[in-house]
């Protein structure tokens, strides 16, 4: 009761999601490093001994979800873009029931973002404003600020104002991906082909020019269709990335090294589907069961992709980047991942293999014609 409001800047909403078992692949000796940097040898509570002993989803995890619904209080939330924290950041303020909520999303990482001055005195004004009985004008903050990033560190907006994330007049499209020459289109592909690629060693890459300037803001969402050649499951990294005219990478820079862009991760063993968590633009997975592939088998999984907000401009293109492991160099975070590849993964499309990638598309706040003066 003595609570009189939050702000969790950069958040988890779900430990077993989100940090122990993304997409059902296990990063427990990475998580062993970050539990051993912050707690003493006789753990009050150890989630990697848990993550050896439950893989699944089990009472355990489920008690680690907080009760969003009973957050009523306000809540100023930031979240970056580029952190492995951007989903659970979301995830809160999409689900507590606050009437009384605030978003800044942005582009830097959580310790320049945080000791920003300017950021500083913000979160002053907000625990002024309803620790102390100030009224300073903290409810005429926007509800939603959005940093829409571009290239390196470049941003095509800056604290851009929203009523609601996602973004109300959102239009989600589909560009179906193309096995013959790995590309998209936005009309369903009718040919079906399939392209091969090494289970840890491979990458595949699939491109879509844009023919206009395009905004993307909100939640992606793949849907595949995969075959494992030599073994009975599948681990899949996905990176949604931004190239030039001229066929260039552009990633956003973060702490001044390149990011690999917007993820998703798949253990294809994992791909059934939690139907009240799941929406329509945001597969959500059950990790209830372990379903592995029979030799030949061809299983549709649907991969959830983090929320991001980047900017398109005419003659660019969006690279689907597909692999069986986490590509970056030189981060200074020791970021890993316990896959389980061997053989070759196959990813199936055309026909009745409509492999595909869901966008946000965000049109314009105001079109000639939205407005009839009478």
């Amino acid at each position: 009761p003595s609570l009189a409001c939050i702000a969790p800047w950069e958040g988890t909403s779900d430990i077993y999601r989100e940090s122990l078992f993304e997409g059902g692949i296990p990063a427990l000796s990475f998580n062993e490093f970050i539990i051993g940097s912050i707690t003493g040898p006789n753990y009050v509570d150890d989630p990697v001994a848990m993550g050896q002993q439950s893989p699944l989803m089990s009472p355990y995890w489920e008690d680690k979800i907080p009760e969003f619904k009973n957050i009523r209080i306000p809540v100023y939330c930031t979240a970056c873009w580029n952190h492995f924290h951007l989903r659970g950041a979301f995830e809160g303020f999409r689900k507590i029931k606050s009437t009384k909520k605030w978003m800044r999303a942005h582009r830097e990482f959580e310790w320049p973002d945080g000791y920003h001055l300017q950021h500083l005195d913000e979160l002053k004004m907000f625990f002024d404003r309803y620790l102390k009985g100030i009224r300073n004008c903290w409810e005429s903050t926007p509800r939603v600020r959005l940093e829409v990033e571009d290239a390196l560190e470049f941003n095509y907006d800056d604290h851009r104002e929203e009523k609601q994330f996602p973004i109300k007049r959102t239009e989600y499209r589909k560009l179906y991906l193309d096995a013959r020459d790995n590309t998209c289109s936005y009309d369903p592909i009718t040919v079906e082909s399939a392209y091969s690629y090494d289970g840890n060693e491979g990458i595949a890459n699939f491109d879509f020019k844009f023919e206009e300037d395009t905004e993307l803001t909100g939640y992606m969402k793949l849907r595949l269709w995969v075959e494992a050649d030599g073994h009975d499951d599948m681990d899949m990294f996905v990176n949604i990335q931004k190239l030039s005219t001229s066929g260039e990478w552009l990633p956003v820079t973060v702490l001044g090294e390149p990011h690999p862009g917007t993820w998703g991760k798949m253990r294809v063993s994992h791909r059934a589907l939690d139907e009240k968590k799941s929406k329509h633009f945001q597969p959500v997975q059950s990790h209830l069961k372990e379903e592995k592939l029979s030799k030949g088998e061809i299983v549709p999984v649907d991969i959830e992709i983090v929320p991001s907000s980047r900017f398109w401009h005419k003659g660019q293109s969006l690279r689907i980047q597909i692999a069986g492991r986490y590509i970056r160099e030189g981060w200074f975070e020791p970021l890993t991942w316990d896959t389980d590849n061997h053989g070759n993964h196959i990813i199936h499309t055309g026909g009745q293999y409509d492999s595909y990638l869901q966008i946000p598309v965000i049109p314009p706040k105001f079109k000639d014609g939205d407005i009839i003066i009478r």
